[in-house]
């Protein structure tokens, strides 16, 4: 399992895998979530892109995927300006100070609005999957960081050689995911000019895109 950032979602090495393509993309979906939660305050800009840039290039080679803009996106802002600054500045920056510039509460895209139909949706399959939020993470069940961690746990699953949890993983990607992945790469590429960290997750965006499309396959 790729070991950066994974290690702040708290997830548990899986056991041996029959299924080490399902595993991989399991790993790439919670890395994803840990990308797009709040990193801890202690970690510099450098600290945080540096070991995301080498988990993505590990996991594009074992997926097939390119995730070459993703890790150039990030290696910039290691060496940039900002390297030895904390990255949750400029995460709240984009993402929590208001006005916000980009939301991570994905109803906005989907419905135009926070706790709605699509919110409650979500809630419901985490109940019915058994699946509850990582600790110390408080946020509406609409938030990037707690679907994507979703999927992935639901991959992991599959991985493991649970029946039903591909068909849940894609079900839940397909119904949501796709829908606002494409909407949230544009917000953060309209605030790229303005916000340095906003570039890095459109790239990032650009991989969970190509991520969701992979398990439609």
């Amino acid at each position: 399992m790729p070991s950066a950032l994974l290690a702040s979602v708290s997830a548990a090495e899986p056991a041996p895998s029959a299924d080490a393509a399902a595993a991989d993309l399991a790993d790439l979906f919670v890395l994803l979530a840990a990308a797009f939660a709040p990193p801890p305050a202690a970690l510099a800009t450098r600290e945080w892109c540096e070991p995301l840039a080498a988990d993505l290039r590990d996991l594009g080679l074992a997926l097939d995927l390119d995730t070459a803009a993703a890790q150039r996106a990030l290696r910039d802002a290691a060496n940039g300006p900002l390297a030895g600054e904390p990255w949750l500045v400029e995460y709240s920056r984009l993402f929590l100070v208001p006005p916000v510039a980009v939301t991570l509460n994905t109803g906005i895209y989907l419905e135009g609005g926070l706790a709605g139909v699509s919110a409650q949706m979500m809630r419901q399959c985490y109940a019915t999957a058994g699946f509850a939020q990582r600790e110390g993470f408080r946020d509406l069940p609409d938030h990037v960081a707690i679907q994507l961690e979703f999927v992935g746990a639901l991959l992991g699953r599959h991985a493991d050689g649970e029946a039903d949890s591909l068909a849940m993983a894609c079900e839940f990607a397909d119904g949501f995911v796709a829908h606002w992945v494409g909407p949230l790469h544009d917000a953060c590429l309209k605030s790229a000019a303005t916000h340095p960290a906003a570039g890095v997750y459109a790239a990032l965006a650009e991989v969970l895109q190509a991520a969701t499309d992979r398990i439609a396959q």
